[in-house]
């Protein structure tokens, strides 16, 4: 192994002798580090560059293996060392314990070297792969994460990466951006002005910033809000900044605090006063009056409060009629009718008053009123019908409710999104009229107390409209406070989200299926990676020549062109292994380059459509067949010899591979079955693997044949007609 790409193994030990044993057993392949203390081990573990491994004894004095590890998992860098237990004990509580705290294995002392190396290797090798997905899947969420990510250098300033999502924001591309320092680009000068600012960024390590304004590479302006993370890669410090762009939203939250401002001015400035009260005992206990009662009226809220304060200032000619007209309001629930009333400063005006009454699920009844002072009535009249034609124009759904949830205004956008008519709608609770089976009561039911504790709500809810019809909105209620700070009404803002609920469906699933295809390729490698561990098996206890050592590299080569050819194949399930033939061939030309100048190779191959599972072991016997022909028949360097190769079915359901060469032959009473070379014991237990056979034959040479049977979910036979080409 070069020294230079050695791992290195940290052996924590507090007796010297058995340091030395672990470093002879590991000396040969790997870096050896060691300590004889815990402090010291985790001092070289938080080190630059820290080790790969760690051997580490349960038994030591002051901080034992166990503390030890414990505290090595609460570290960043060092949570993801591998940790073996070494210990002389044989209890299986302390074995319980070492993993807890974080081992991956345990070993008893004193160790058997081969076990050492077999688990350091195996730890190694898993920690390799787990590096190896962890950063695919990473770049994966990296490139197809929907808010615009940033990677800065903290240090310098420089952007170290971007992701599509944010070159899409902001109109620039990749290149434009990568490189720079953060501060140079317009865009981004206001997230980090100067270094100073970075600086202070990367002492915070989090931070969080809402509704900052953005520029675009066309002029535009957007606002974002990011957060900024600070941490270290490979001991760099560097800084993630996550961007989200909001516009839509600011201008969303814009025209509903504009309209809620409206709202409040109005109440606030409107010639209209609002009131509640109950009938108790026949008798009008007066709950809330709106602020401008004493603008109008020149009483204060207090006063209007007090009892008896509304009938005793009604003219005495009018008084009458309105104790007159109750039993038509609790007939009908609404009722308007106009009298005179006494101002503070003893004006008798003319006040227009409308009723309607609430009755609670609780049996309760509440009158909500208007009062409006219609003695100079036209100018009012004409600023509320305004006010009104306004709302009824807005293109988004508008709704007020009562406290209890019932409709008491709505606009023409309503009725085209429902389906209901204003008729229809007025009174009744919204669920009543749209609700569909979609949510559960769970989901009304935290709206509800999310907009009585005086929240507003967002989100999107399914409907049904009138004709039956299944749609998506996004809703915000916006919950109305009385002056006591009781809640009295919700204005509801809606919006028809159908199309882009259903865009969104259509991007889960393709998202779906994109997640099925990582998870075929992560099953396909994985397989490829245990065949390249059994071949590394097999050639430590099997091989006897030394130079079997110098076919790795072709093997692994080998499968790596067929994983390939199945990367880039339109139909990632099959492959057409016919056209493996010749790379695989190519990988042992370059293995025996004189030979194969004087090596002509003919190809007779039908077209053969091979599974993963069947390919990869048929390749691996082929450019074992033909390693051995290059290797062995060809001895005569002043010869030149032809080597050819048949692919084709030789009865229904199976399929045979021929390698025939006019080289020297096979040695007499040769028996493949008692060869001891690495190259032929996988031919022999490959092909067992796929249920077939190899026979050798001397025919003015060698003839090997390899006959096995498909399986039909894994391969097919297209004949055709073979025409033999030299190479």
């Amino acid at each position: 192994m070069n020294a230079g790409n050695r791992k290195t193994i940290l052996v924590v030990d507090d007796v010297a002798e058995n340091i030395a044993i672990l470093e002879e057993i590991l000396r040969e392949e790997y870096r050896v580090q060691a300590a004889t203390g815990g402090e010291a081990a985790l001092k070289i573990a938080r080190s630059d560059p820290p080790p790969d491994l760690i051997l580490l004894d349960v038994a030591m004095p002051g901080m034992d293996g166990f503390e030890v590890c414990r505290r090595l998992k609460e570290d960043g860098a060092g949570a993801s060392i591998p940790v073996i237990f070494l210990t002389s004990k044989d209890k299986a509580e302390d074995e319980t314990i070492g993993f807890e705290v974080g081992a991956v294995d345990y070993l008893t002392k004193p160790v058997n070297p081969d076990t050492v190396k077999t688990r350091v290797k195996a730890h190694l090798e898993l920690r390799e792969e787990a590096l190896r997905v962890s950063e695919i899947r990473f770049r994966r969420l990296f490139e197809t994460a929907k808010d615009g990510i940033l990677i800065l250098d903290a240090e310098t300033g420089r952007i170290l990466d971007v992701n599509p999502s944010l070159t899409g924001m902001l109109g620039y591309s990749h290149e434009a951006l990568l490189g720079k320092h953060i501060w140079e680009l317009e865009s981004l000068k206001d997230i980090a002005a100067d270094k100073d600012r970075l600086l202070d960024l990367l002492e915070r390590e989090y931070a969080g910033y809402k509704r900052v304004p953005m520029g675009t590479s066309d002029g535009r302006r957007i606002d974002v809000e990011f957060i900024s993370n600070a941490y270290l890669v490979n001991q760099r410090s560097v800084i993630q900044f996550n961007l989200r762009d909001i516009t839509d939203q600011v201008a969303a939250e814009r025209q509903r605090q504009e309209f809620s401002e409206r709202l409040h001015h109005y109440l606030a400035t409107s010639p209209t006063i609002t009131y509640s009260f109950r009938i108790e005992g026949g008798r009008s206990v007066w709950q809330w009056v709106s602020e401008n009662v004493e603008r109008i009226l020149g009483y204060s809220q207090a006063e209007a409060l007090l009892p008896d304060w509304w009938l005793s200032r009604v003219h005495p000619d009018d008084r009458k009629e309105v104790i007159h007209g109750l039993p038509e309001l609790i007939r009908k629930d609404v009722l308007a009718r106009e009298y005179r009333f006494t101002t503070k400063d003893r004006r008798s005006i003319w006040l227009r008053d409308e009723l309607r009454i609430l009755r609670g699920e609780d049996g309760s009844t509440e009158v909500v009123g208007t009062l409006t002072d219609v003695s100079a009535g036209r100018k009012a009249e004409a600023e509320l019908a305004l006010k009104s034609a306004a709302l009824e124009a807005a293109a988004n759904a508008m709704l007020i409710t009562d406290r209890e949830g019932r409709i008491i205004w709505l606009n023409s956008a309503f009725s085209r999104l429902s389906g209901y008519s204003r008729e229809e709608a007025i009174g009744r609770n919204p669920r009543e009229l749209v609700k569909s089976k979609a949510h559960d009561e769970g989901f009304y039911r935290a709206m509800w107390e999310s907009i009585l504790a005086g929240m507003v709500w967002n989100g999107t809810i399914v409907n049904r409209r009138k004709s039956g019809d299944i749609y998506s909105e996004e809703m915000t209620i916006t919950p109305i406070p009385d002056t006591a700070g009781r809640i009295a009404n919700f204005v509801a803002i809606k919006s028809d989200v159908t199309e882009r609920e259903s865009s969104a469906l259509r991007l889960e699933a393709s998202n779906r299926e994109k997640d099925f295809l990582l998870h075929e390729l992560h099953h396909r490698v994985n397989n490829n990676m245990q065949i390249i561990s059994s071949l590394f098996r097999l050639s430590s206890s099997k091989v006897v020549d030394p130079g079997d050592w110098g076919g790795m590299g072709r093997r692994i080569n080998t499968i790596a062109l067929i994983h390939q050819q199945f990367c880039e194949s339109d139909d990632i399930s099959r492959i057409d292994f016919s056209k493996s033939l010749r790379g695989i061939v190519d990988e042992v030309r370059e293995e025996w380059p004189a030979t194969a100048k004087r090596v002509v190779v003919a190809y007779e191959a039908e077209e053969a459509l091979l599974g993963m599972g069947m390919a990869i072991p048929a390749g691996l016997i082929v450019a074992e067949l033909v390693a051995n022909a290059f290797g062995h028949a060809f001895s005569d360097l002043a010869r030149v010899g032809s080597l050819r190769i048949r692919l084709g079915a030789v009865e229904t359901g199976k399929l045979e591979i021929e390698v025939r060469d006019d080289g020297t032959g096979l040695p007499q009473g040769f028996d493949p079955s008692m060869a001891e070379t690495l190259g032929m014991v996988l031919i022999m237990s490959l092909s067992k693997q796929l249920r077939g056979e190899v026979t050798f034959s001397r025919e003015s040479g060698t003839s090997a044949r390899f006959r096995f049977p498909l399986r039909s979910r894994d391969a097919s036979l297209i004949p055709v007609d073979p025409e033999p080409k030299e190479q």
